[in-house]
């Protein structure tokens, strides 16, 4: 599928009434290019703010290597979905960050969790209620978001300059990778190829052959669950060639272990981004059903 680029480079008015502002820099981090993120806002510009909102933040896949903040799986329009769901009583953010071509891990959590936490400093300008703060996440973008939902996880960062804990209160992940020491187990079990530079190595910048476990461990969600952890709603495919569904069923298993609300979907038909080869019918009903899934979860949580 060939994918046009509708996103405007400026700010804009939406069909639906919201104001999208594209490409706002959150950060710099010296010797790497701007990090920005897309603000999609129901408030009207320059008028008071009559209520604070929930805010949504929207993490890109692409393997940590490609991808974002524009795009999502068989999407063609996604900024105008993003709109949409602005415009039911969100400040939406959709965020880009380091990709494993320019930093190792833990630059791309870092990043993130900076993008949070220049909002929740900017909470009163942009009309936001620090207190309904989510994430929803693809592929790549689950692991992250995931991480996100755990507050006490442990990752070394360079970037000391936000006073504010950016951590969430719900998680949405769609077919991520949660342990890395068990994704080669599992893609073997499943007869899944995962070549020696597969995207999970390259974002762990580790050789094939060297000892990668505390990297794995330090990237893997599904290794810190507490009972402080966010809610999560998780889906994946059972047709995944990419990423092993057995990966959301452990994320699933460690969030219960410790009494962690989570909602849990297996589609039966679908493989990676929701896709059933050979029936574009099936692709979008699910994608459909996983999108009205999403934010059932986190109008439940919001409001």
């Amino acid at each position: 599928m060939v994918y046009k680029d509708l996103f405007p480079v400026m700010e804009t008015v939406l069909a639906s009434g919201v104001t999208l502002l594209g490409g706002l820099q959150y950060h710099r981090v010296d010797g790497y290019r701007p990090l920005t993120l897309d603000l999609y806002s129901p408030l009207k510009k320059g008028q008071p703010h009559p209520r604070q909102l929930p805010l949504l933040i929207y993490i890109h896949g692409g393997g940590w290597r490609r991808g974002d903040s524009h795009r999502c799986g068989v999407f063609t329009d996604f900024p105008r979905l993003l709109g949409d769901i602005a415009s039911r009583g969100y400040v939406v953010a959709a965020v880009n960050y380091r990709l494993s071509s320019e930093a190792k891990w833990p630059a791309q959590i870092d990043d993130v969790r900076t993008a949070v936490s220049f909002l929740l400093n900017q909470a009163d300008a942009f009309g936001i209620d620090p207190q309904r703060v989510y994430a929803w996440g693809v592929s790549a973008g689950a692991q992250l978001a995931a991480s996100l939902g755990n507050p006490t996880e442990s990752v070394s960062s360079q970037d000391q300059h936000c006073p504010v804990t950016a951590s969430v209160h719900g998680v949405a992940a769609w077919y991520g990778v949660f342990d890395f020491t068990t994704l080669g187990d599992q893609a073997l079990q499943l007869g899944i190829d995962i070549p020696d530079d597969a995207p999970e190595w390259r974002l762990i910048g580790a050789e094939p052959g060297q000892d990668r476990t505390a990297r794995f461990r330090s990237a893997s969600p599904a290794f810190h669950p507490t009972s402080r952890t966010s809610p999560m709603l998780i889906l994946a495919g059972k047709k995944d060639r990419k990423v092993p569904y057995l990966q959301s069923v452990q994320m699933k298993d460690a969030l219960d272990r410790v009494g962690v609300p989570n909602l849990f979907y297996i589609y039966e038909e679908v493989g990676h981004s929701f896709i059933c080869e050979d029936n574009p019918a099936e692709t979008n009903r699910v994608n459909l059903l996983a999108i009205n899934q999403t934010i059932d979860f986190f109008d439940a949580l919001a409001f």
